[in-house]
């Protein structure tokens, strides 16, 4: 116990946080009642892991409370935990962390695709509240990843892609860049080994040639700044190795044809001295055009603060150079943690605060959203990339990319959105579906006879406010006609069913369907309808479930009708918003495989067709109020057919060899056709049964490996 607390207090110690001696030893007291000598899956002491994670609490500057929490973060999954004794020992803030850490160990990612919103949204709502729950969080992975030698490999993947698909995008939106590096880079050697190894070899075979060019501009800048007098650090900064590999893939080069694999940082100690770091710098080599970004006069939404420039140096080889200051600095590195304040307790809103406002302002808006705005909107909202446009007056404005003049009206205000009636983009006048850009000047053309959004307007918007206020806007004005429309549809499925509209539409039955939902009325139901918010389908099976609740020996016929049918569409294939043995067919126009993403359309006779989310005839539809979201679903059949095409020079046995390759890769040929063109290439369409799209990518990227094939992709 005594090392214990050394341990943690010289911690604390170290980097200045104030703690009571006497409120530690009972916290570390109750930690080792609790934890005892039980073993985590790691295989590791479940003490030894929340001391590791306290430690690094505490490394991040956290107030003692903080490192409290870490410590025992781990005590609500045992029995002989009591949150009234764990209130005695130590505060309330202490005990709510706890308990809110825990709700958020209990959330599955590891199949994210199928992550539903609320989840997603519990998730931001705990950021929200308090910051520190989700920074110890965010440790307590950190922590397991450093570790993950000690867990098996089906565990070790899965972690991995939780990291890069939820920890490393909040660590990257909390400003947390160390933190969110480390969880990539480990994520990536883990799930990408031959990707990871081919950055490594790349890399290593130029790197003390590239260290060397590195440090002679190193000293060059550092003697013509202490001629200037001013006071700098200076260093290098290499690219962490996933980084690399997303520039890789989204330029299609080689790791060493990036500029900015390895840059120089300066740090001084005003922001006056940056512009003049940067004039010096501009003055020494030539700069790159379109390669500067002030984050100084306009900062990333997670507090980022920085000049970068790419300049060419000796020999005309390019490099980046990233100046900022000592506080900037600490920002980037640590993110929302360095902002970190909780001693002065005020009703106004604190610093802290202001950082979180838009983290609110998006779980706010996506609260009202309807049902056919997934969890991709809001993954999109939180964790995507941003643009920063500019009013007329110069007041700048954070939005998605993507994001159009509707949703820049919406951030303004929602009085002049619907009196909009056109936009300017610098000084031009655009249609307003324009797609804006970092930097536009963004005003607004409003006229007070304007009617207001359309319907239309919902495909054009980005932002999940806009979109809320859109919905809400076209549900006021259009109720009637929605109520009307809605009546339609669910009497038209009605007369479909062979149990008679009166005996299903008896007054329990509805009452209980009513509920199920949380509709008033019948009206609200048709309205909800009409509207598109949620599908008819799921309303009559719900109808109908309660009907067979109520008649347990009457089958119902739409189930005996369709039973020969259902196995011959692989229902069990997909889930259709958890409607069970819901009838559907795989589209022959995008034929997609598991792995893809994927949505649905109700067809006027032939249940739901699942197609590839960008599929060319989904994104034309324009009656989307058909549309209803689907996820793959586990399921013992395991060959699907889909169609690559391999392109490759046309040399000699070069079709002996693909095939020699697919056959090694035990991969079944359903049917091939190969031709040659004028320019000599060889063109080789191969049908082939797979399981998924991870044994597609596998197969595609074997293919590349052969030498003369150039491209291989899949025919969609």
């Amino acid at each position: 116990m005594n090392e214990i607390i050394d341990s943690i207090s010289s911690t604390m110690a170290k980097y200045d946080i104030s703690y009571n001696k006497e409120d530690l030893e009972k916290v570390v007291r109750y930690a080792k009642l609790i934890y005892k000598d039980n073993i985590g899956i790691s295989g590791k002491p479940v003490l030894e892991h929340a001391l590791g994670v306290a430690n690094y609490v505490a490394t991040l500057k956290l107030d003692a409370d903080s490192v409290y929490a870490a410590l025992l973060h781990e005590v609500v999954k045992y029995d002989e935990y009591s949150e009234e004794e764990l209130c005695k020992i130590s505060s309330k803030e202490v005990v709510d962390m706890v308990n809110t850490i825990s709700k958020l160990s209990y959330f599955n990612f590891r199949h994210v695709d199928k992550v539903d919103k609320d989840t997603l949204r519990n998730m931001f709502m705990a950021i929200a509240k308090d910051i520190r729950t989700v920074i110890i969080k965010l440790a307590d992975r950190l922590y397991n990843m450093q570790n993950i030698k000690s867990y098996d490999e089906k565990i070790s993947k899965e972690m991995a892609k939780e990291c890069l698909d939820i920890y490393a995008p909040i660590a990257h939106r909390l400003g947390m860049s160390k933190l969110k590096a480390e969880l990539e880079d480990i994520s990536f050697r883990i799930l990408y080994k031959e990707e990871y190894q081919e950055i490594k070899r790349q890399i290593d075979e130029k790197k003390s040639e590239r260290e060397a060019y590195i440090k002679a501009r190193i000293d060059e800048i550092t003697k013509v700044l202490k001629e200037n007098n001013i006071e700098s650090t200076i260093y290098g900064r290499p690219k962490h190795f996933y980084s690399i590999y997303r520039k890789m893939k989204q330029k299609g080069c080689r790791a060493d044809d990036l500029f900015d694999l390895f840059a120089i940082r300066v740090i001084v100690n005003s922001v006056r001295d940056c512009y003049n770091v940067l004039g010096i710098i501009h003055d020494m080599y030539k700069p790159m055009p379109g390669r500067f970004k002030d984050y100084i006069a306009v900062p990333k939404t997670n507090m980022y603060q920085s000049l970068h420039t790419t300049v060419f140096g000796d020999s005309a080889r390019p490099f980046e150079v990233q100046i900022r200051t000592w506080n900037m600095h600490k920002v980037a590195e640590e993110g929302i943690a360095a902002h970190f304040s909780y001693k002065e307790k005020t009703n106004k809103l604190s610093k802290l605060d202001e950082k979180l406002i838009w983290f609110r302002q998006a779980l706010e808006n996506n609260q009202y959203t309807n049902e056919n705005n997934d969890v991709k909107s809001l993954k999109t909202e939180i964790f995507g990339e941003e643009i920063y446009v500019f009013t007329p007056k110069g007041e700048i404005k954070s939005l998605p990319v993507g994001s159009t003049p509707i949703d820049f009206a919406y951030i303004i205000h929602q009085k002049i959105a619907e009196q909009m009636v056109g936009a300017k983009v610098n000084s031009k006048m655009v249609p307003i579906n324009t797609k804006l850009s970092n930097t536009d000047i963004v005003e607004i053309i409003t006229s007070k006879t304007s009617k207001g959004p359309s319907r239309d307007w919902l495909k054009y918007v980005k932002t999940s406010n806009a979109k809320s206020k859109i919905s809400s806007f076209l549900k006021k004005q259009g109720k009637e006609v929605n109520i009307a429309h809605g009546k339609d549809i669910f009497e038209k499925y009605l007369r479909k069913q062979k149990i008679s509209k009166d005996e299903l539409t008896k007054e329990k039955y509805m009452d209980e369907l009513l509920s199920k939902f949380n509709f008033s009325t019948i009206e609200d139901c048709y309205e909800n309808i009409g509207f598109g918010s949620i599908s008819i389908l799921k309303i009559m099976n719900k109808l109908k479930e309660i009907y067979e609740k109520y008649n347990p020996n009457i089958i119902d016929s739409y189930t005996n009708k369709n039973k020969g049918l259902l196995k011959e569409s692989n229902f069990n294939l997909v889930n259709v918003e958890n409607i069970p043995n819901c009838k559907i067919q795989f589209a022959k126009c995008c034929n997609p495989i598991p792995g893809d993403e994927i949505i649905g359309y109700i067809t006027n006779s032939n249940g739901v067709s699942i197609h590839n989310i960008n599929c060319n005839n989904i994104t034309k539809l324009k009656n989307s109020s058909r549309k209803i979201n689907v996820c793959w679903a586990k399921s013992e059949v395991s060959s699907f057919s889909t169609k690559i095409i391999v392109k490759a020079n046309n040399r000699k046995s070069i079709l002996t060899d693909v095939i020699s390759k697919l056959n090694e890769l035990k991969v079944k040929i359903e049917g091939m056709n190969t031709k040659v063109t004028q320019d000599k290439e060889n063109i080789m369409e191969f049908t082939i049964s797979i399981s998924d799209l991870t044994e597609l990518q596998q197969i595609m990227r074997n293919l590349k490996k052969i030498d003369s094939v150039f491209e291989v992709k899949r025919e969609k």
